[in-house]
């Protein structure tokens, strides 16, 4: 025997195959030195791209950036935290579940309790009902059964005399609420409320009758079939759940698992290797991993390098704005200050003296000095730059326009404090916009970096091809 032939002829067949695996999905670029495929990309660009309507050639950078931020995210070894490697042990144990229980075995039961139920119900339906009712227990006296009665009675006599269910209801002190509508089935009630409601044709009431827990008159007022599979699907699958069902089709995954894989291995033994062959078996759940493992990887990183970077936010957004205080306009004036809700109108001019000529920062220490401690002088106040729309006090009392907001009962007097301003003063003035801009500043100046550090090659033949290879 040749070993060398047997040899060469077995590594030519290897090569054979990496070369049709790299013709039907060839690398499209390399980023940090690892290869993204075509199929890779394009499994990206068609799930983030569904309503921005981007090219490839378009997305391609977001993409990049995306692969540079967890390249970078590898390279400090965030991977190997225990707080990440948990987390993605949790995401993954979450998705792999849908893989590892059998559904067909769900599915039966879900059909076998409509099934049951859909023969309990039968031709009855589900019948809506009211009812008048006194409880009467199995074990009254005589006499109590005999008054329960005798009240039922004249509630009937007055339904027969033309008084309509809510009236003859309201004779012995049961409100209309009490009367609201309920939808029965056979089996579910007494029987003999079940006779005495099914007997009725829709509109008609009962004569009075007796049950183990009360003497009733019903009304019946509608029937409906019992509906469809998919009609009741939801609600039978949320009360499997509660009963653990999928425990139960878990198990049953796990016998047959044994009984393909062989060897001996008990249920759990054969999850447990079909669990570690999920991405390789299963193309779409192996996507779906790399894409929460890659994406978790990102979180990371960028909370540390962007979002939540050690440093004084204030002081540096203070900065941003007032080199890019160009940038931020007002569209209409704003009214910069508080509207103060108070005890009395002493106490709102007061507290106008107090504030006026204080900064927008100042006005709580303030209104904490002269009025919390003071039981007798409340006041309330709210701060903001407000737009008009933004409040309906500012709206009435600083531009002029509408009827105010809501009067509070216990601070029922109203004022402002403050002053109109036609553009930004401060960066707290346009805060959350200054917040945006100095992190997208920041992840620009991030990725940049990024760019210097890392290689990206891209192959824009294969790049011409995304989504248009068939």
């Amino acid at each position: 025997m040749n070993l060398g032939r047997i040899f060469l002829t077995f590594a030519i067949g290897l090569s054979s195959v990496a070369l049709v695996a790299q013709e039907s999905d060839p690398v499209l670029m390399t980023v940090a030195g690892r290869d993204i495929t075509r199929s890779e990309f394009e499994y990206a660009f068609n799930k983030n791209n569904v309503s921005d309507g981007q090219t490839a050639e378009e997305y391609l950078p977001m993409f990049v950036n995306f692969k540079l931020k967890v390249a970078e995210a590898i390279a400090q070894r965030l991977d190997t935290l225990s707080s990440f490697r948990n987390e993605y042990k949790k995401d993954r144990a979450a998705l792999a579940e849908d893989y590892l229980i059998d559904k067909e075995f769900i599915e039966e039961e879900a059909h076998r309790i409509y099934a049951k139920d859909s023969a309990v119900i039968g031709s009855s339906g589900i019948l809506s009902v009211s009812q008048i009712a006194i409880r009467v227990s199995q074990t009254a006296s005589a006499e109590t059964v005999a008054a329960a009665k005798a009240r039922m009675d004249s509630v009937y006599a007055l339904l027969q005399g033309g008084a309509t269910f809510e009236e003859a209801a309201a004779s012995i002190g049961i409100t209309a609420s009490n009367l609201r509508p309920v939808e029965i089935v056979r089996g579910q009630a007494y029987e003999e409320f079940e006779n005495a409601a099914f007997a009725l044709a829709d509109g008609e009431y009962s004569a009075p009758f007796r049950s183990p827990a009360a003497y009733h008159i019903v009304k019946r007022l509608s029937v409906r079939p019992f509906g469809t599979f998919e009609q009741y699907k939801a609600g039978i699958m949320k009360m499997l759940e509660q009963q653990n069902i999928r425990k139960a089709a878990q198990i049953k995954k796990g016998l047959a698992l044994a009984q393909q894989m062989g060897g001996n291995l008990t249920a759990e033994q054969a999850l447990a290797r079909e669990d570690s062959l999920l991405e390789a078996k299963y193309p779409e759940f192996g996507r779906l991993m790399k894409e929460y493992y890659e994406g978790l990887l990102f979180f990371e990183i960028s909370t540390r390098e962007v979002w939540n970077k050690e440093e004084d936010l204030d002081k540096a957004h203070a900065k941003f704005f007032k080199k890019n205080r160009k940038k931020y306009k007002f569209d209409s004036p704003r009214f910069k200050g508080a509207v103060i809700n108070a005890a009395t109108q002493e106490v709102l001019d007061s507290a106008k003296k107090h504030l006026d000529g204080k900064n927008l920062d100042e006005y709580r220490a303030v209104a904490e000095k002269y009025f919390v401690n003071d039981s007798a002088r409340i006041i309330r106040l709210e701060l903001g730059v407000y737009a008009i729309g933004d409040n309906k006090w500012v709206d009435k009392l600083a531009f002029g326009q509408g009827e105010g907001g809501r009067v509070m009962k216990s601070l029922p007097y109203v004022g402002l404090v403050g002053k109109e301003i036609s553009a930004p003063e401060a960066y707290t003035d346009v805060k959350a916009a200054v917040a945006d801009d100095y992190n997208k500043y920041k992840e620009q100046k991030w990725v940049k970096k990024l760019r210097k550090k890392y290689k990206v090659t891209v192959n824009k033949e294969v790049l011409k091809t995304v989504n248009n290879h068939d």
